[in-house]
């Protein structure tokens, strides 16, 4: 929970700022490079991420690896969580950005979720439909999961839609284990 609020902050002051300076597709793909690096980087996460390595050598390395990739705005932004020492909330930061620019675009993101991969017909026909009950403008991002027997589960942003068959045997097991039993009698 607290990793939500701090990112939340953090998040909605950059935004603010890229919201003023109208920077916010730059930035946004900015903080997606400086978390994809860090992610795929075993070391520079080990050492961006370690509480014991101080503020000063962080922002050192940060701004070596990424002075030529990234604006001086979002270097000076991660100075600033590097300093508070929230450098580990940087990944869930971006989360929240892209969260708020979607928002300012009217946009979600949908995550769907299928048991093998779905037409391009699908797809269009799942969009739309999360476009008319949502009134946004979707961006699927389609996924499949083996584990899933059929059906489709959609996620938006802090809302899913089970459609699994998977998710029906679990809810019609919910219901069952509430039904109460009644005896029958059994004749002689």
């Amino acid at each position: 929970m607290l990793e939500n609020a701090v990112a939340r902050r953090y998040a909605q002051a950059f935004f603010a700022i890229a919201q003023e300076k109208d920077l916010v597709d730059k930035l946004e793909e900015e903080l997606k490079t400086v978390v994809e690096t860090i992610e795929e980087n075993r070391e520079l996460k080990l050492v961006v991420y370690h509480q014991l390595i101080s503020p000063e050598e962080k922002k050192a390395i940060m701004e070596k690896v990424f002075s030529q990739e990234i604006s001086e705005i979002t270097v000076n932004f991660l100075g600033i969580v590097i300093d508070k020492y929230r450098a580990p909330y940087i990944p869930a930061i971006y989360e929240e950005f892209v969260t708020y620019a979607n928002e300012s675009r009217n946009m979600a993101d949908a995550q769907v979720k299928t048991s093998s991969k779905l037409s391009d017909d699908d797809l269009e026909m799942i969009k739309g439909k999360l476009a008319a009950v949502t009134g946004k403008t979707i961006r699927l991002q389609p996924e499949v999961d083996p584990g899933l027997i059929g059906g489709v589960v959609v996620r938006i942003g802090d809302k899913i839609i089970d459609g699994s068959i998977a998710g029906r045997l679990a809810k019609l097991k919910e219901t069952l284990l509430q039904t109460e039993v009644k005896e029958i009698g059994v004749r002689n």
